[in-house]
């Protein structure tokens, strides 16, 4: 049987629809969250919560080996294979997880994982979508810019995940910065542990995490006229305004000069 041609690279214009659906989930369960710990008792939050509870080092790893372990800690990794030898391995990724409430869970593949190792991945996984709405690139791409020197980077990846500073790279270069008296550096890491700024919140999120997965769905190419009919009136993440089309070309043409998980 032939594979269905996809208008967007590797997707369909419904499969880019269900992507973009899910971010405004997306961001409310990260409003929610904090809201939800504080809600459940102390005793509850000790015993999923024990020692070893940070995610930091996953972002160590490059993006799809962090969606790695978080299948493999859900236990889907043989569905995920199955899926993958289907005729529309996307389509058959999002029906498998789609209204997926994981009732049969017990430890993930091999039974080795625990449900503080699911938490800890999944808020991985989220921070890593507000990094790409925000900033164009998931945190492992910003991890290997603070290996290369790039200061700039980790304070962009401390105001998307606070815990950060816990990985290896970041702390070895917080150690140097201290080691160093480097008070410019403790300047704009204490502003970054505030969070993203009132301006990054006016970003273009969602358009931003469409042309990521534009760039990552290898569908590079597109003229004013596509841009503007997927973006305004298929997705609608921009709004119908005369000067659509070139601004989506500025936010098209920056986004394709940032490195991606597939390079």
């Amino acid at each position: 049987m032939e594979k269905p041609e996809k208008e967007y690279g590797k997707l369909s214009l419904d499969q880019f629809k269900s992507l973009t659906n899910e971010l405004p989930e997306i961001r409310n369960q990260m409003q929610e969250l904090p809201k939800l710990i504080q809600s459940t008792s102390k005793d509850k939050i000790n015993e999923i919560l024990d020692r070893g509870f940070y995610w930091a080092n996953v972002y160590e790893f490059p993006f799809h080996e962090q969606l790695a372990l978080l299948i493999c800690a859900l236990g889907r990794a043989t569905k995920l294979h199955e899926a993958a030898l289907s005729n529309d391995p996307t389509q058959a990724a999002i029906d498998m997880f789609k209204n997926d409430e994981f009732d049969d869970w017990n430890g993930g593949e091999g039974g080795v994982f625990q449900k503080k190792d699911v938490i800890g991945l999944t808020i991985a996984l989220k921070r890593n979508i507000l990094s790409i709405m925000l900033f164009h690139r998931t945190l492992d791409k910003m991890v290997e810019d603070v290996r290369a020197g790039i200061d700039t980077s980790l304070f962009q990846a401390v105001r998307i995940d606070r815990s950060i500073v816990a990985c290896l790279t970041f702390a070895d270069r917080i150690a140097k910065a201290d080691l160093e008296n480097d008070k410019a550096f403790f300047l704009h890491l204490r502003s970054a542990l505030k969070g993203p700024s009132k301006k990054h919140w006016e970003a273009y999120k969602d358009l931003r995490y469409a042309l990521y997965v534009l760039r990552e769905s290898g569908f590079n190419q597109m003229s004013d006229a596509q841009l503007e009919d997927l973006l305004v009136h298929k997705l609608r993440l921009y709004p119908n305004v005369p000067s659509a089309r070139k601004n989506l070309r500025k936010q098209f043409t920056e986004s394709k000069k940032i490195s991606t998980t597939s390079k």
